[in-house]
């Protein structure tokens, strides 16, 4: 299933606060939750920790 979620970015790859928002959509998997999934690729795009990664809504 194809969902939207909708995310916030609180701090940068230094650390330094930031208030930057997006959406994108991913591919559910049955065996993962949708906000790990989000969360780690996120986080992995943007070279930032996942601590960093605020999800704020999901689309189904």
């Amino acid at each position: 299933m194809n969902v939207k979620v909708h995310y916030r970015i609180t701090q940068d790859r230094a650390g330094i606060p930031q208030d930057f928002c997006g959406a994108r959509h991913f591919i559910a998997c049955e065996d993962q939750a949708i906000e790990d999934i989000a969360r780690t690729q996120l986080a992995a795009d943007y070279q930032i920790p996942q601590s960093a990664v605020v999800i704020s809504r999901i689309e189904a």
